[in-house]
């Protein structure tokens, strides 16, 4: 269970030195295009993760799959941050990364349930907050102008990428072998989705994911252009800051109050984030802007977990991987590649600017503003998709033998 511990440590530290840098040194060096650079990535989140679901369920192997994806990570992440005058190379080593992310990821996670159970794996995951933690505390310190040690974000990201070859170390703890002896059959998957409960979830997620995608793609910048780099590596500090005592909660969350209240809790702690985020235009201390970072950590964790317990109620263990993959292709890349490009659209139009001039308040830093509509965007889409949760609840709760 250790090794469990440290590979998950170990992997999110390489993950968040990418996460944070990404938003910062594709927007600065590539503008409009990164765009389509963040495009390439929500690709392939779902193409990775339906990849290792699909070969994991198929062949029945999980480790020996994971030695070859760790391996090839740390020169993908390496190389993303390396062409920083050529935005086309750059969106190939994106999307090459995401999927080896993706693949590892689920792979792990199969690992993590079928040895531990779902009780365990909220504990096991928090040591992956853990690093993503500490990465994001050793870059802002790295990067604050008293020590400047690291000046742009991608030597941070090209840093982060060392990590991943830790890992490879404690792979032996991953089962070699799934638990389930069934036959698998893909198109037992995907008959599976077509039922009705199965089918709101995942387009409630495709909304969801579609207003997410913000945190990773946008904001960072905002940050870089509101407090400097350093900002944005402290504000992933305090974004994760309550997401390992979250995680260490929701064993007794989900038995009190039933999983769908992680639904709850994700979504009102996005609306109250961006929100603020959308007020926080007109300028304010770095403080108050940091302290309301909070709430991301319920914000991800809730629905990230929400999803795992959802998905563990309701799908058959054989077909478990290819599910999520599926899952990841209609809501999380599919949601945020439409989230994405409305997104892009909102940041360089003059709809902040409008929104402005109808309240009469006035803001100098035009850059500032053009993040406006995209904060209210995200807040919406969440108010928009809340009472379909609860109906959704309401459903699962009074036609269980459906699913």
């Amino acid at each position: 269970m250790i090794s469990f511990y440290l590979i998950l440590f170990l992997y999110f530290i390489g993950l968040g030195a990418n996460l944070s840098s990404l938003s910062p040194y594709l927007i600065a060096n590539f503008g409009k295009n990164a765009e389509w650079v963040f495009i390439s990535i929500q690709a392939m989140v779902p193409v990775g993760t339906l990849f290792a679901g699909w070969i994991s369920d198929k062949t029945k192997q999980i480790r020996i799959f994971l030695y070859f994806g760790m391996a090839l990570t740390f020169p993908a992440q390496y190389m993303l941050f390396s062409y920083s005058d050529n935005w086309e190379i750059t969106l190939v080593c994106a999307g090459t990364l995401r999927f080896l992310l993706s693949a590892n990821y689920q792979w792990i996670v199969i690992g993590a349930l079928e040895k531990m159970g779902d009780s365990n794996f909220s504990k096991i995951r928090s040591s992956g907050t853990f690093g993503f933690l500490l990465i994001q505390l050793a870059l802002y310190f790295l990067t604050i102008p008293e020590w400047h040690i690291f000046e742009s974000p991608e030597i941070a990201g090209k840093f982060g990428s060392i990590f991943y070859i830790l890992p490879i170390f404690f792979l032996r703890s991953i089962p070699s072998e799934r638990d389930s002896e069934q036959e698998f059959r893909f198109r037992d998957a995907y008959q599976f989705i077509l039922n009705k409960n199965i089918l709101i979830f995942f387009v409630l997620s495709f909304f969801f994911y579609s207003a997410y995608q913000v945190t990773d793609n946008y904001q960072g910048r905002y940050f870089q252009l509101s407090y400097g780099l350093g900002s944005v590596y402290l504000s992933w500090v305090f974004a994760v800051l309550l997401e390992i005592p979250f995680l260490l909660s929701v064993t007794r969350i989900v038995h009190r109050f039933h999983f769908f209240s992680l639904f709850y809790l994700s979504i009102i702690a996005g609306i109250i984030r961006f929100l603020f985020l959308s007020i926080s235009v007109k300028g304010i201390p770095i403080e108050i802007l940091l302290f309301f970072q909070l709430p991301h950590a319920i914000f991800f964790a809730g629905y990230y977990m929400g999803t795992i317990h959802f998905f563990r109620k309701t799908v058959p263990s054989h077909i478990y991987g290819s599910v999520y993959g599926l899952y990841s292709i209609f809501a999380m890349s599919l949601g945020g590649m439409t989230g994405n490009l409305i997104s892009g659209t909102l940041l360089y139009s003059d709809f902040g600017h409008w929104i402005l001039e109808k309240i009469n308040i006035t803001i100098d830093n035009s850059e500032k503003i053009q993040f406006l509509p995209v904060f209210l965007f995200v807040s919406v889409v969440l108010l928009f998709i809340l009472p379909f949760f609860i109906y959704l609840n309401i459903r699962y709760s009074s036609k269980k033998k459906e699913i």
